[in-house]
């Protein structure tokens, strides 16, 4: 357990994120969305705060997922800057102000560690402005909420297949949003009633369209490793590393089954190879760290 709790560190150093948590990353973002991704991937579990009524039509489709998700105890400072922009929200008749007030509200949800709220305020803005590029993240949200839930939320997981499922009726060619879509597939395969085999079909359908589409073979390695195929989660992320030999998560990954599999050399000389490419001070104090561990254990 200690030495899969270094790989998460590392994963959560790549995505810069701060908090330092024993989580299951799927990655499937291009670097141009770390950034954003970081932040959001700071959610760690779904709970939700009281409800605030306001009069927009497009709020009740929103709501009723969440009734299967506990309300908290809030304190008073937090509960009134959620209510704050939420008048603000109930009294402006300008889609774009509201959008960016739900934006903020987003924000707010994320810092405060509430994903169910962050997956509600992500749709409510889709909902407002139903563009390609706000359905993608509001998927996102909920996808990530899905998978920080304690529970496995069965309202967290059907409001990412639903975004998905949005963004593809205004582009059916969003391989980003397919690559989704089968990866929630998959993961919420049991609370969907479905064999997590459709959603490796959707994975490989991006494949087909798309033969070096890092993101979905990423995510076929991840689920190789899953299920225990350990060479054809080699052969994945080595494709991997043929088209972007700077890939740090498939350098993780790699590391991951080769210890896995008790061939700790291979191991260490994957994070080495994966040290030299970060090229950071904090990555290098874990790849030691995390080396003379492998090291001086004979169970891996």
């Amino acid at each position: 357990m200690k030495n899969k709790t270094r790989l998460t560190q590392l994963l959560l150093i790549i995505a810069g994120v701060a908090v330092i948590a024993i989580i299951k990353i799927a990655p499937r973002h291009n670097k141009s969305d770390r950034k954003t991704l970081a932040n959001e991937e700071a959610l760690l579990e779904v709970t939700h705060l009281h409800d605030h009524s306001h009069d927009h039509d497009h709020d009740a489709e929103a709501d009723k997922e969440f009734s299967e998700v506990p309300s908290p105890t809030v304190d008073s400072a937090l509960s009134s800057q959620f209510a704050l922009l939420e008048d603000k929200v109930s009294h402006s008749d300008n889609d774009e102000e509201i959008a960016l007030l739900y934006d903020s509200l987003v924000d707010l949800s994320v810092r405060s560690k509430l994903p169910a709220y962050a997956a509600r305020y992500g749709k409510r803005k889709a909902m407002v402005l139903p563009t390609e590029k706000n359905w993608m993240r509001s998927g996102d949200i909920y996808f990530k909420a899905f998978q920080m839930s304690k529970k496995q939320s069965k309202s967290m997981i059907n409001g990412a297949v639903a975004a998905y499922q949005k963004v593809l009726e205004i582009n059916p060619e969003n391989l980003e949003a397919k690559t989704g879509l089968g990866v929630a597939y998959v993961e919420g395969a049991s609370i969907l009633g479905m064999m997590p085999m459709k959603g490796i079909g959707v994975l490989q359908e991006v494949l087909n369209s798309d033969p070096e589409n890092i993101n979905a073979i990423t995510n076929l390695g991840y689920f190789a490793i899953q299920s225990g195929q350990y060479e054809k989660a080699i052969e994945r992320f080595e494709t991997v590393l043929e088209i972007d030999p700077e890939n740090a998560e498939a350098y993780i990954y790699l590391t991951d089954v080769y210890l896995t599999m008790g061939e700790k050399e291979k191991g260490i000389e994957t994070l080495q190879k994966f040290k030299v490419i970060m090229n950071d001070p904090r990555v290098d104090r874990q790849v030691e760290d995390y080396i003379k561990e492998i090291k001086g254990n004979n169970n891996i």
